[in-house]
């Protein structure tokens, strides 16, 4: 459909050069409506479009924050778990996520061997399907609790 209106406007909008050449001000006030027409059929939809990401964007985070109240408690009572490893090194070298910790150094203290620091760590600062939950926002080497997380992983630590 878009592609349709896109054509349309493309069309039309030649189609006013030309009629600007002839001198035909009844043929230029129709075209100009119909380029005005077209360009707000593409807004609305564009607008749509976004809102329609939007909405689904807003949807899976709060299905996530779900998933992140569910997991956590599970995960502080289970020291051997590497999520439990990787989340509570950072606690401590953040002081409770007061300051950004680096991956590097997360790496180093979590004492996860084998590479599988990587592969869990990864799975713990995305949002999808079939990850561990996300409680990690990564940017530039540098760790923070993901805010819409943050408080609730704080207090939970705080009172283990």
């Amino acid at each position: 459909m878009i592609a349709i209106v896109e054509k349309i406007l493309q069309d039309a909008k030649i189609a006013y050069k030309e009629s600007v050449k002839i001198e035909n001000d009844v043929l230029e006030n129709h075209l100009l409506l119909i380029i005005g027409n077209a360009q707000s059929i593409l807004n609305n939809k564009k607008l749509k479009r976004k809102n329609m990401f939007v909405s689904s964007s807003n949807i899976q985070e709060s299905e996530e924050i779900k998933k992140v109240h569910r997991k956590i408690p599970r995960w502080l009572n289970n020291p051997s778990q590497y999520n439990y490893k990787i989340l509570t090194t950072f606690m401590q070298l953040s002081n409770n996520n007061s300051i950004p910790v680096s991956v590097s150094l997360l790496e180093k203290h979590s004492n996860i061997k084998n590479n599988k620091f990587v592969s869990h760590f990864n799975q713990m600062k995305i949002i999808s399907e079939k990850n561990h939950a996300k409680v990690f926002d990564e940017s530039y080497g540098e760790v923070k609790l993901w805010e819409p997380v943050a408080d609730f992983i704080v207090k939970l630590y705080e009172q283990k």
